[in-house]
């Protein structure tokens, strides 16, 4: 569907707004952005909860008194189906973002949750189980691309790091609040998980559609009035983003099916870039500890040094807690290849370390160490970045359905090496499955040494001007070059009007 502005339009015929833009969003830019916040970090928690679960849930289904008995491969089944599904929602939200709205897209993903999370509680048999897991699965990639793509229209340049990067640390205290809910029967446990998702649609009542959507719906008053709200009451600054994103809209081509914009060079190449990091993330590791914690330090001989396996995996939670927050506050003071290359040589370091360790058969404190070290490392970059690059690189005119492909193949990936696990520590043996997380993590470096352009403090229509630009490699002559280029437009522009 394509929208027409006529040749006249401009963010001066809402003038008679403003008024009444002002007395309805008097509060400031850090309070709406403090909204934002509580909206996905709320949200988002019962993603990490629902990835928690069966570290509770099958200990109980296993036990002799169980109502449900439960076998092993039964309970594999329980642990990665979420896994399996998450692409499902991934690409549903993809293209509803587009259809209906970012608010309304991220509006229905808790109605998910609370149908999978009761449909557990109530279960009588594996298969309501199954079924309630699966759509648990569906609703963590539903919500993970919406809220990726609204962050990422409606947050300023230098707030949207924090922001796309919350979700995570959400996800990392969504887990530790189902580990803390562990003493209590299964079935009370998901019927609690429903309270954030009942929290969470009554706080998305107070946000307001994305005034990126509503532009290229072609609804402009609506438009202006939300990105006043979003701006926190400042009305030139968000006039003057109004106009920047007509304009940019008023130039695009017209192409009647999106999917074709898919394949143009500026959507590809933030897509392969993104896929292969999504790769090389998955299999440096990152994953593999939050599925397998217990078996991995089990394997790793640490529960020989007095240390029980479930306390040093809830260990690892809290340090991936405490280090996603961490994470939240060096994206808004340093630059993302920067924390992408820290975060990967870490990785890279404390993997291969623990590989050579294991190789030689050293066990002392040194090893919970170096793996809560190696936590730390992955969590700071290589956990958050893909989230932070969905809403950053793609371009507006499909960041739904590119955003949904990006998550969709990542969550492939993660259920691939989740399922592959037990066959690649028993051909690797332990300290080969970490060489192999070592390697992936230097590999990853590479991919972002060279390709992945810096994206902080940077417009939306910046990014996308870059990836207009001819080459795919990464240069600082190139970006002055695209970067005088988009000034000097900007420039003739402002002439213009």
């Amino acid at each position: 569907m394509s929208t027409h502005f006529s040749d006249d339009v401009d963010c001066g015929t809402v003038d008679d707004d403003r008024q009444k833009a002002s007395s309805l969003i008097c509060d400031r830019e850090f309070f709406v952005n403090a909204i934002l916040t509580a909206c996905v970090v709320v949200g988002a928690a019962s993603s990490g909860m629902a990835m928690g679960y069966p570290a509770i849930l099958l200990p109980q289904l296993k036990s002799n008194n169980s109502t449900l008995y439960t076998d092993d491969e039964m309970g594999s089944w329980i642990a990665s189906i979420i896994s399996a599904s998450m692409p499902i929602g991934s690409v549903i939200s993809g293209i509803l973002v587009d259809k209906i709205g970012r608010k309304l897209t991220l509006h229905a993903q808790p109605s998910l949750v609370i149908l999978g999370c009761l449909l557990i509680a109530f279960a009588h048999n594996h298969a309501m189980i199954l079924v309630g897991r699966l759509i648990c699965g569906m609703a963590s990639g539903w919500g993970m691309v919406a809220c990726q793509v609204y962050v990422g229209e409606v947050s300023t340049p230098k707030a949207r790091g924090i922001l796309s990067s919350t979700p995570f640390v959400s996800y990392a205290l969504g887990i530790l609040l189902v580990y803390a809910l562990g003493s209590l029967e299964w079935r009370v446990v998901a019927g609690l998980s429903t309270i954030t998702s009942i929290i969470s649609v009554l706080m998305y009542f107070l946000c307001r559609e994305s005034h990126v959507w509503l532009i290229r719906q072609g609804k402009i008053r609506e438009a202006t009035i939300a990105c006043i709200w979003f701006r926190g009451n400042k009305i030139k600054e968000a006039h003057k983003e109004i106009e920047e994103i007509i304009t940019r809209y008023k130039n695009e081509k017209i192409v009647i099916n999106n999917w074709k914009c898919v394949f143009e060079p500026y959507s590809l190449k933030p897509l392969v870039i993104t896929t292969i990091f999504n790769l090389l993330q998955t299999l440096s590791g990152v994953y593999v500890v939050v599925f397998y914690a217990s078996d991995l330090i089990g394997e790793m001989g640490i529960g020989n040094l007095e240390i029980s396996e479930m306390f040093a995996a809830i260990l690892t939670a809290v340090v991936r807690l405490a280090f996603s927050i961490v994470a939240c506050l060096l994206l808004h003071r340093i630059n993302r290849r920067s924390l992408a290359l820290l975060s990967g040589l870490s990785t890279a370091v404390t993997a291969l370390t623990l590989g050579i360790c294991l190789h030689f058969q050293i066990n002392s404190y040194f090893m919970p160490i170096c793996l809560l070290v190696y936590v730390a490392a992955n969590t700071i970059g290589l956990l958050i970045l893909p989230g932070v690059m969905i809403g950053e690189l793609f371009p507006a005119r499909v960041r739904g359905i590119t955003g949904g492909l990006s998550y969709t193949l990542l969550n492939i990936f993660m259920f691939g090496v989740a399922k592959l696990y037990p066959w690649i520590k028993g051909t690797l043996k332990i300290y080969g499955l970490f060489c192999l997380f070592g390697v992936s993590a230097l590999l990853l470096c590479v991919l972002v040494y060279f390709t992945l352009p810096e994206t902080r403090n940077k417009t939306l229509g910046d990014v996308e001007d870059y990836f207009k630009a001819d080459g795919i490699f990464w240069s600082t002559k190139k970006e002055k070059k695209v970067l005088e280029a988009i000034d000097s437009s900007r420039k003739v522009a402002d002439t213009s009007i």
